[in-house]
């Protein structure tokens, strides 16, 4: 092992691998990628964000293998963890177009902060898709700090690409509200609640799912760039990611703005869990009939 910035550990090792049984899925036969993207060029409040993927990665090896609600082990149909080297947001864009996933597979993205979003869906070849959006804030400036790529943008820079449910909203800018009420593609809700579920039933079947972990409440996920009060649950989330993945497709996610502190091993530890959750439910409802 070495040490990285932030004095975070970073070892040689993928998602969950100091776990789970390599040998059990050959590494063509994957069904799941996380490419780490450490990309960090415009966080404005708490820096560290570009240390997040190794510290979920570190934590990921605490986790139990093996769903307690769902009866599932996603690990069995092999998880390929990647590093690719990330020099800016066109390098992102890069790398997701160079990816190969079979047709039950899924890949995600794990950040960094949430201007990889927009970056990573145009490397995917995506289009006309639906978008869901987790997060505390809605990001729909055209532009912040004198930057159209910023964290702060990507909301809006998703926009190209589909529709958007936003959920976990609590924190928005005058700008961003203006977006809201001219433009009926993107629609915020600051709960899971029953409006919320029936605007994600009305996207289209394919979707991508972009979840920022500051939509989560600070009283359970501290660890981030830009915390504000409220938020999401862990029950809550479990419940939006059933929702999602028992009635859509999901084409990718990411999981982003993650700010490691070696005093809250907590926030770390949330953040691997999600990770895992989001390939259990895919193995849930898109893998149980492949066998492994």
């Amino acid at each position: 092992m070495s040490s990285r910035p932030g004095g975070h550990l970073m070892s040689n090792l993928g998602f969950l691998e100091d776990k789970f049984d390599t040998q059990l899925a050959s590494r063509q036969d994957d069904r799941f990628l996380l490419s780490l993207i450490p990309y960090e060029k415009t966080t404005t409040y708490k820096k560290g964000t570009r240390n997040g993927p190794e510290a979920i990665v570190d934590a990921s090896g605490h986790i139990e293998l093996f769903d307690e609600k769902l009866r599932i082990d996603a690990s069995k149909w092999g998880i390929r963890t990647l590093r690719p080297t990330i020099t800016d947001l066109t390098s992102i864009t890069k790398h997701a177009a160079d990816l190969s996933m079979p047709d039950t597979g899924l890949a995600g993205f794990i950040g960094g902060e949430h201007s990889i979003t927009p970056a990573i869906i145009e490397g995917l070849g995506l289009s006309d898709i639906g978008i869901v959006w987790v997060d505390a804030h809605s990001d729909l400036r055209k532009s912040y700090c004198g930057r159209e790529d910023n964290h702060a943008c990507a909301g809006y820079n998703s926009l190209r690409f589909g529709r958007i449910v936003q959920i976990g909203i609590r924190s928005l800018a005058e700008e961003e509200v203006e977006v809201l009420e001219r433009d009926d593609r993107v629609l915020i809700f600051p709960e899971w609640d029953a409006a919320a579920r029936t605007a994600l039933r009305e996207l289209p079947d394919d979707v991508y799912f972009s979840f920022d972990l500051d939509g989560f409440s600070p009283e359970l996920m501290r660890a981030v760039g830009t915390p504000e009060p409220g938020g999401l649950s862990w029950s809550a989330a479990q419940e939006i990611l059933d929702f999602v993945y028992a009635n859509k497709t999901v084409k990718a996610f990411d999981v982003v703005e993650l700010c490691p502190n070696e005093e809250d091993v907590v926030s770390s530890f949330t953040a691997a869990r999600l990770v895992y959750k989001m390939l259990q439910y895919h193995a849930h409802y898109k893998l149980r009939e492949f066998g492994r």
